[in-house]
């Protein structure tokens, strides 16, 4: 098994066990969608305006992504 694989698997399982405050002090606030795939939301979704925006890689590709709803605003802020 890879190391990413084996990373992964061990993220998935401390979702499963920990709340969702010591599972990002553990591997941080951007993976927390691990931890709500596991769980549901960490906090229920909101109405958001985007005021916080990350930049992020997915699949080689820079997105901008919402820092609070998690959501890909790159087409909103890019026009």
């Amino acid at each position: 098994m890879g190391r990413v694989k084996a990373w992964l698997m061990d993220m998935e399982e401390d979702a499963t066990r920990l709340s969702a405050d010591e599972f990002k002090k553990q591997h941080g606030k951007k993976h927390i969608y691990i931890w709500e795939e596991a769980n549901g939301p960490e906090t229920p979704k909101i109405k958001c305006h985007h005021k916080t925006v990350l930049m992020e890689k997915l699949d080689g590709e820079s997105i901008l992504v919402c820092e609070r709803c998690g959501e890909d605003v790159t087409g909103e802020v890019i026009g």
